[in-house]
């Protein structure tokens, strides 16, 4: 188990459940793998994975990878290492420990999962996935997911990928890498964790954690996580920032992430009239519509708050003179929209 906050491994025995070793790593340790006797840590501030020999528990090697790595995942032979701020992903031969590649991938790529002779890579900024050939290394495909993508985990044929933004699953079928689903979960999904035939799903703002049945990707449950110390020296952030520089130094602030407008609007019916002038001479016009509001334009729209009858009176003038004419004008209630409709002196307006 890995202590982001004091740099170390811990080593637990599953049968009684204590713990046997603590191993030094480097500066902020965030994923762990294993690969035959050998498990692999990546070091987010150090730019480093440690090789941990798993029958002695010694540090048999430090590997120089990418920029804040941090998901990690086996193929076969081969590690292949998550780089947030290189939007890379380096390959480790598990054999000899030497870097044999470095993979362009997505923005912020967040975390990676295995299925088959692929390698699936969330990239949080391109909202996108990253398919990599483990055989050959090379990328065969990208994927079109939600928001900001972080947390992949694999059950059976099928990747779960948790879009933090959308709160929202994407399920993608690995066998032709279509998508065939999408989950609404709680709210800023950011981690998954398969166990049996369950997606476990940890909601960050809604506290709570979503199970999603794998068979049919149906939720079967949403249950409230419990709240957890933050321990002293460790940020907590959706998206990663390294660590005070001591144990008592105040957090930075957190980056904002990223949201999308919401889209939504609201209506209600209006009783518009369109007055349209045929006075002979005039150069100006004023004109009250009998609900205790006027206008001087000289074609005014004219919307009333509520049908019925109402006396529209109109002034005009000019250098010489003015004249005035009233006229009664039926507002319909069925009406939905204006009618560009003439209104000659003592006829009604009304609306279709």
């Amino acid at each position: 188990m890995t202590n982001l906050n004091n740099n170390t491994v811990s080593v637990i025995n599953t049968v009684n459940n204590s713990v046997e070793a603590t191993i030094n790593v480097g500066d902020y340790p965030a994923g762990i793998a294993f690969a035959g006797t050998n498990a692999y840590v990546t070091n987010a501030n150090s730019n480093t994975v440690t090789v941990i020999n798993t029958i002695n528990n010694n540090v048999i090697g430090t590997i120089n990878v990418g920029e804040h790595p941090s998901g990690i995942a086996v193929a076969g032979t081969n590690a292949y290492v998550v780089n947030i701020n290189s939007n890379t992903v380096t390959v480790i031969n598990t054999i000899n420990n030497n870097v044999i590649g470095t993979i362009n991938v997505g923005k912020n790529p967040a975390g990676i999962a295995v299925a088959g002779t692929n390698a699936y890579v969330t990239n949080a900024n391109s909202n996108t996935v990253t398919v990599i050939n483990t055989i050959n290394n090379n990328v065969i495909g990208t994927i079109n997911v939600g928001e900001y993508p972080t947390g992949i985990a694999v059950a059976g044929t099928k990747a779960f990928v948790c879009n933090a933004n959308s709160n929202s699953v994407t399920v993608i079928n690995t066998i032709n890498n279509n998508i065939i689903g999408t989950i609404n979960v709680g709210e800023y999904p950011a981690s998954i964790a398969v166990i049996g035939n369950e997606a476990h799903v940890t909601n960050l703002n809604s506290n709570t954690i979503t199970v999603i049945n794998t068979i049919n990707n149906n939720v079967i449950a949403t249950t409230p996580a419990r709240s957890l110390p933050v321990p002293t020296g460790h940020c907590v952030c959706a998206i990663p920032v390294p660590k005070p520089p001591c144990p008592t130094c105040p957090c930075p602030t957190c980056p904002e992430v990223p949201k999308c407008p919401t889209a939504n609007f609201s209506s209600k019916p209006i009783y518009a009239v369109k007055f349209t002038d045929m006075s002979k001479g005039a150069t100006k016009w004023y004109w009250t519509f009998g609900d205790g509001t006027n206008s001087s334009e000289r074609n005014p729209l004219h919307v009333y708050a509520r049908p019925g009858s109402y006396r529209v009176n109109l002034t005009v003038s000019n250098e010489n003179c003015t004249d005035f004419k009233s006229s009664i004008v039926n507002v319909c209630p069925q009406v939905s929209k204006a009618n560009n409709t003439q209104v000659p002196p003592g006829d009604s307006a009304p609306i279709y």
